[in-house]
């Protein structure tokens, strides 16, 4: 659940600095702001699966369709 999503940044097995972690929730966990990449995470127990929207996600970062945009107000 989200409590456990919330924690496992702090558990020893974490590979990134817990620091650099920003929590969403959904669709995905949270991204991971790291010196040299931007790492989405999602995170998994037992034999859970990753949903239709997380694989599409997945997918979309895997073939680098990710973009960036700056928004304004003037």
């Amino acid at each position: 659940g989200q409590s456990f999503e919330q924690l496992f940044p702090f558990m020893s097995n974490y590979p990134y600095d817990s620091k650099n972690f920003k929590f969403i929730g959904s669709p995905i966990d949270g991204i991971s702001f790291e010196d040299d990449s931007v790492v989405f995470i999602e995170f998994k127990t037992g034999n859970s699966k990753l949903t239709k929207k997380q694989q599409a996600i997945r997918d979309l970062i895997n073939s680098k369709k990710i973009k960036w945009k700056e928004i304004r107000d003037r």
